[in-house]
């Protein structure tokens, strides 16, 4: 998909120099987060508003929203980031175009166990990542822009 330059998996989305450095690393104008929870959390959007740099356009929409979003030709160089692997499926198999997915942060939880360093995941998770693979999504770990990219397949 034109202008769309990263597409990244973190659960805590926006957060400090990590999104500082993929905004400059990307050259991004737009970051579009597309998760259900936070959509619809009015102290959480205004949080994120906050976080972002002042610059920096940003989206947050429900899936459904997404799809309509995505479904659009994007003007501006854009970061699109998710939770987990779950929302990705769901926007692939409504037709949007996602060629690859960082997967940058995913933290510990009781259903969770790591895949990687200070990634974790549970076996549903594992499950929507192996389906991204099989729909020829290019899935990798790359915490920072300076990190090379490991595939994630040989994790699972």
């Amino acid at each position: 998909m034109k202008n769309l330059v990263l597409t990244r998996i973190d659960d805590r989305l926006i957060h400090g120099q990590v999104m500082t450095s993929w905004i400059k690393n990307k050259g991004a104008n737009q970051v579009v987060i597309v998760d259900d929870g936070t959509a619809n959390d009015q102290y959480m959007i205004e949080v994120l508003e906050m976080a972002i740099p002042e610059e920096i356009a940003i989206g947050i929409f429900t899936k459904e929203e997404g799809v309509a979003f995505f479904s659009q030709e994007l003007d501006e160089p854009t970061i699109l980031l998710v939770k987990g692997p779950d929302v990705l499926n769901y926007l692939v198999d409504n037709g949007i175009a996602i060629e690859e997915v960082d997967v940058g942060g995913m933290g510990t939880r009781k259903d969770r166990s790591v895949l990687y360093k200070n990634i974790s995941t549970s076996a549903e998770e594992n499950k929507q990542f192996k389906s991204l693979l099989d729909k020829k999504v290019n899935v990798f770990i790359q915490v920072m822009p300076q990190d090379k990219p490991i595939g994630i397949d040989k994790y699972l």
